[in-house]
Order: C-alpha cells, then structure tokens, then sequence
C-alpha cells in the first residue's frame, strides 16, 4: 500500500497524513495521524465550525455589496482554473512534502484581487468540487472545505491590509495573501497532528514549516506574477498557463524517473542480498565436500556420495546463474523468441521425465493430455524452460501427493496446467508472486529456498511467446500455475 501523500501548501487529508521526511539537521517525526482521530476530533470539529461560520460570513458579504459580470467572469475563470490545479497535483522532487498543488496560487490571486469574502467562497468551492467528485468520506469533505475558506478568507484579509492601489502594493498584498494562506494551512494541519499524537503543538508546527518552506517561496513568488498581469489584462495573465503546465509536467517526469532509479537501487540491493544468500549454500557443500576428498582417505561409498554433493550443488549454481542471465535478457529486452511449430505433448514429456529422475518417494508427477493435441506457436527453448521452471517449483513446495501437468486445447490456445499439493500461496501473496525477487518464505522458516526469480522468468518468457500466465491456488491446498500459448496455424 503506498503511503498518503501531503500536498505542500495545502491540506488534502486530515486523517491519513504522514509527517514530511527528515532534512539534514532537522528531526521530523513519523506521524500518522490516523493513529488515533479521536485526540484530533475536537479540533477537526472546531476546525469545522469556524468554517461554516467565515463561509456565511462571506456569502453575506458578497450578497450585501454584489459583482459586476467582469468580476463574475473572472472569478469563474479563476475558480475553474483552481479547480482543475487541485484536481491534478504534481510532485517536487527533493521538497519533502512531497505533492503540491498549484491551486493555491489562483486561491491567492482570488484573495489578493476580490477580497476575503469571494476568496472564502472560491476556496469552499475548489475543495468541494474535487473531494466530492473523489467521493471522499464525509468528513473529510467538511475538514478540508473549512480549511480552504478559513485560509481564503485570512488571505483576503492580509492583502486588504496592504494593499493601495500601485504596483508595489500589488505585489505586497499578493505576497501577504499567499504567506496568510500558507501560515492557516500549515497550523490547522500541525493542530490536528500534534493533537492525534499526543506532541506539542510548536514542535509540530515548526516541522510543517520548514519543510514546505521551498515550495512556499515558489507559490508566492508565481502568486505575485499572477496578481501583477491580472490587474493589467485577464488576457495577459494566460501566459502564465505555459510555464505553469510545463513546469508540472517537468516536475511529474523527474519524479517518476528518480522513482524508477530508487527502485532500480533497491532491486540492486535486493539482487545482491538474494544471490549472496543463494550462493552462500551450494559454495559451502562443495567447499566442504572438496575440503574432505582431499584430506581424508574414504571409501568408494563416502568418496561417491561427497562427488554427489559436489554435483548437485554445482548444478544448483549453473540454475542460479542461468537465472540471472534470464533476468538480464528479460529486463534489456534480448530474450527474443523464435516461434515455431512446437509438438507440445513432446516438450511435457521431456521436462517431466527429467524431473522424475531427482523425485522425492513421496512425490509423483503424472502427466494429463487429449490424444494428440494440436501443435502450439511457440519458441521450444523457452516454453522447455518455463515447464521445467513450474514443475522443479511444484516440487519445491510439495512435501508429498502428486504432481498433476496437464495439457487441454482451449478455442485456439492450448492450456497448460501445472498442479501440486503442497503449501498453497495466501490470497494476498497471489497478486506479486510474479515479481522479481518476491518470494513466499523469504526468511526460509520453512525450509524452502530460492532467488525469486523463477516465476518472473516464466511471465516474462511466456508474454514473449504471446501467451499469459496467472495462479489459482487455496492456502493449505495446492497451487495451480497455468498458462496458455496459441495453437500453431494449420
């Protein structure tokens, strides 16, 4: 589950916050605020009711002096645009609060422009109509609607009191509007966060404040641009458009390529962690087994047995290695199949009288087929490899039973269905088994090992061969890996 994100400059969610990430020299603690809502409760009430009260108040105000079409026009324009700017927030790569949202600009040109009172309404009606369209839960509706009129309406309120006519004051009141909103913002979200758990309030507050300071700065500074060409020509003021949306996108494309390159770290490290841990056995077996056929003298029985060892542990580590080339060619792109005329029934056989050969007593494999089933387009390499795959990790997980690899023609794709009766895979585990690294007893409390590399080798080389492949499994019952390639033209 990803965790709930913090908009920079304005409260998206009262209860499922998590506190910014550390900078250096600041201690910024994890808090989840969905810890325990009910501490917050009084103020997100409070919160709440301050809010219904300042939009009366601003709805009275607007009613009681009125707007001429020009200011409706642009009050409108502005509302849609702010609207839309909430409705797609963007990351800031670096800034920890990680997602803002631009609306918060336009609110503060609304404020510095038509005053606290239409301020108040356009930042109830921004927040609305995007939570609301989100079918958000109750709550969190009235909570972050109260929080965009009381921020609106402080806003309004600051550059009133600076404002005076010439362009300096424009740019004043712009800036006093966006530090007010920022500042309300900032100390409702540290309110209900210091209140959920249980910490002073300051030091909350100041956490907040300094890690949205950077994307504060920026909002203010493009606030101020946005007022000044306002109040020459709405039309002018368009231009901001351009620099705006590009700089979201550019933002959305950085954030996701370092979010591809941390991922690519972590599965390096991953890689690392799981190939050491795999290599580690073997290379012990052989070493020891090696170590004692050179310093003691032994019989053919014990010489044999340790040559075994030796054999089958080397044979280990060529799979793991054939493994990681697999995964290097799936991941560049180079495992290339070369579909032909495959007789399927062929290549079951093959895999499943080999893997006969090292079966456990308990374990049987037995194979299910139409008589001769039709030929499949497939690359026989790859289709051999992805078999042998599914059956040595039907082994793997079957203490004893038997083994079930079935063949059925399906329309004009034949399916292939590999059964045991072992361990099962939980319902939440079947949707990642396919993953790279992902692996069921990861810290082998059952004895059962592997690199998790197989199955993300078998989707990868059946999607190759225009084929799926999929799961269905009960815990405690079995597990049955199918897939399904299409049938060869006649």
């Amino acid at each position: 589950m990803r965790p709930a994100r913090i908009r920079a400059v304005s409260l998206s969610d009262y209860s499922s916050v998590r506190a910014p990430a550390p900078r250096k020299g600041v201690h910024l603690p994890q808090i989840r605020i969905r810890d325990d809502t009910r501490h917050a409760l009084p103020v997100v009430v409070a919160v709440v009711v301050a809010g219904i009260v300042g939009l009366g108040l601003a709805v009275a105000s607007v009613v009681s002096r009125g707007l001429g079409w020009n200011d409706v026009a642009g009050i409108c324009v502005l509302l849609a645009a702010a609207t839309v700017a909430e409705a797609f927030p963007f990351p800031i790569e670096g800034v920890a609060a990680g997602w803002t949202s631009l609306a918060t600009i336009l609110l503060v040109a609304v404020a510095a422009l038509y005053g606290w009172a239409v301020a108040g309404i356009v930042g109830f009606l921004t927040m609305a109509l995007v939570e609301v369209g989100r079918r958000r839960p109750f709550s969190r509706v009235a909570f972050n609607c109260a929080v965009y009129v009381l921020a609106g309406i402080a806003a309004g309120g600051a550059a009133a009191g600076v404002a005076d006519g010439t362009l300096l004051g424009l740019v004043l009141a712009a800036a006093s509007a966006a530090a007010s909103f920022w500042l309300v913002d900032i100390t409702l979200l540290a309110a209900v966060v210091s209140r959920s758990r249980q910490t002073p309030l300051v030091r909350a507050w100041r956490n907040y404040v300094l890690s949205t300071s950077v994307p504060f700065a920026i909002m203010a500074s493009l606030s101020a641009i946005l007022v000044v060409l306002w109040n020459r020509s709405p039309y002018v003021a368009v231009i901001l458009v351009v620099p705006l949306l590009a700089t979201a996108l550019y933002q959305r494309w950085i954030h996701g390529a370092l979010e591809r390159l941390r991922e690519f770290d972590r599965l390096k490290d991953e890689f690392i962690a799981v190939v050491s841990h795999e290599l580690r056995t073997p290379l012990t077996s052989v070493y020891g087994a090696a170590l004692t056929l050179r310093q003691q003298k032994l019989d053919d029985q014990r010489r044999n047995t340790l040559l075994d060892i030796v054999s089958t542990e080397a044979a280990r580590l060529g799979r793991l290695l054939d493994d990681v080339l697999w995964v290097s060619r799936l991941d560049s792109d180079r495992a290339d199949a070369f579909i032909d005329r495959v007789d399927a029934l062929e290549v079951v056989t093959e895999v499943v009288n080999g893997a006969r050969t090292h079966l456990p007593p308990t374990l049987a494999i037995e194979i299910r087929h139409p008589e001769a089933p039709p030929p499949v387009a497939a690359d026989p390499d790859k289709l051999r490899q992805v078999l042998v795959n599914l059956v040595e990790n039907a082994v793997k997980y079957s203490g004893a039973g038997a083994i079930k690899v079935s063949l059925e023609p399906d329309g004009n794709r034949m399916r292939f269905a590999i059964r045991d009766e072992g361990l099962g895979i939980p319902f939440d585990e079947q949707a990642r088994i396919f993953e790279k690294f992902h692996r069921l007893d990861p810290d082998m409390t059952r004895g059962v090992g592997g690199s998790g590399l197989g199955l993300y080798i078998c989707k990868g080389l059946v999607e190759r061969m225009d084929g799926e492949i999929w799961v269905e499994s009960r815990p405690g019952r079995g597990s049955t890996f199918v897939f399904e390639l299409p049938l060869a033209a006649v």
